[in-house]
């Protein structure tokens, strides 16, 4: 036990399915988090979210994970140029619709096969972590997945019988594939002396694919064919010595096409330093307002350096659909201007001096309802701003430090004492 709110062990005291089982009968609610031990220390690392026993995302963090895509093609529900389209068109707008949400509009998916697809996601990667022999978990009942994550919910009961088949058929692939689904494979420089060279025309198509792709999991993908079933072919091929099975080249991280969407290296701690110094330097409630609505626009201006030095594209109209979507483009008597992810602070500030001036000399205490109404309504639009970088952080870590962060900036806003001793 590390504190009262979080729980951890070793793996090889309790396997993973019985971690599911236990989570399941207990219907919790949070994140379990999985490393996995290696010969150099740095090993992969897993993360299940549960929602009342049922898991509702499973993630690994490696550059061999298995991605949204894998699974779209292994189903052959989508192909790679149509995966590669959408992902192009989320590089134009990396805070708006995921790439499953894109296939969608473009008549590629239904809504029923993407969220059986992201089920299937969750279930071929909880059972390859359940493969895992030593290592460690940490359950944190606080953790949960960033808003506006679509929750597809599996039983814990069935993950833990697909697992447990899993882990029984996995026994006699073991020997051979000792990486699971990334073990990388060669064909053998010579034959093996008295194999007849026959082959069924499904096994050939393996073979052929092997000097492309190398791992199980990308020539699974590339014949459209779901890993699994790969895998018990390509078993027996090392077996016979026509394969040779390598170390897999993966590393802790995130897959190409991930990494370059994430939002890892946003500098939110820099921004907030800047916001919290400026902030304390306004002390009349007009220069509070304005400050709010400028610190959405430097949220704004840090999230374009970012994309920029991702070489994404942010739309121009990122910041409109975050404040729509909350219903956050203002009151009856104002309505922000907001052109190229900037509010006109300008004209906000104008508004506000005419209601002030006007209050001094017609309504006493309408200064101190426009204060509250707009203050309220900035301090959830710059939420709403925030949370939508956050929850493209890829590392969950890192999106609880930023989010720990945030909260701290907010009760410099609201005049609050520092949690922090």
């Amino acid at each position: 036990m590390t504190n009262a709110s979080v729980f951890s062990g070793r793996l090889e005291e309790f396997r993973l399915v019985e971690l599911l089982q236990m989570m399941g009968l207990g219907s919790n609610t949070g994140a379990l988090h999985l490393h996995q031990d290696t010969e150099h220390g740095v090993g992969r690392t897993g993360l299940i979210y549960f929602d009342n026993g049922a898991l509702v995302s499973c993630t690994e963090l490696d550059t061999e994970a298995l991605t949204l895509g894998h699974v779209l093609q292994q189903l052959n529900l989508a192909n790679a140029t149509q995966i590669e389209h959408a992902f192009r068109l989320q590089t134009q707008d990396p805070l708006g619709k995921r790439i499953g949400e894109r296939l969608v509009d473009l008549g590629i998916l239904s809504e029923d096969q993407l969220a059986n697809a992201l089920k299937t996601q969750t279930l071929w990667t909880a059972r390859e972590l359940a493969l895992w022999r030593s290592g460690s978990y940490e359950f944190h009942p606080d953790e949960r997945l960033p808003e506006r994550t679509p929750l597809h919910r599996i039983d814990s009961t069935r993950v833990v019988m697909e697992v447990l088949r899993y882990e029984h058929e996995w026994e006699s692939l073991q020997p051979f594939l000792p990486q699971g689904m990334r073990t990388r494979v060669w064909m053998a420089f010579e034959p093996p002396i008295g194999h007849p060279l026959l082959f069924h025309a499904a096994a050939w198509r393996v073979i052929s694919r092997v000097n492309a792709h190398h791992t199980v999991r990308r020539i699974a993908t590339s014949l459209h064919q779901p890993e699994i079933e790969v895998a018990r072919m390509i078993g027996p091929l090392v077996e016979e010595g026509l394969l040779v099975p390598g170390d897999a080249e993966s590393t802790p991280g995130l897959p190409e096409e991930a990494a370059r969407l994430s939002m890892n290296n946003f500098d939110l701690f820099s921004l907030l330093i800047e916001m919290e110094q400026y902030w304390l330097k306004r002390k009349t409630p007009l220069d509070q307002l304005v400050a709010l609505a400028d610190f959405i626009n430097r949220t704004m201006k840090a999230l374009e350096d970012e994309c920029d030095a991702m070489h994404l594209s942010l739309a121009a109209d990122t910041l409109h659909s975050i404040l729509a979507r909350e219903g956050l483009l203002g009151l009856e008597t104002y309505q922000f201007r907001i052109e190229l992810n900037r509010i006109d602070v300008e004209d906000f500030a104008a508004y506000c001096r005419r209601v002030l001036d006007s209050s001094s000399r017609e309504a006493i205490g309408t200064a101190k309802v426009l204060y509250e109404q707009f203050s309220d309504l900035l301090q959830r639009a710059l939420v709403a701003a925030f949370q939508a970088i956050n929850s493209r952080v890829a590392s969950p870590i890192e999106r609880v430090q930023n989010q720990e962060a945030w909260e701290a900036l907010f009760q410099t806003l609201r005049g609050e004492p520092s949690n922090t001793a």
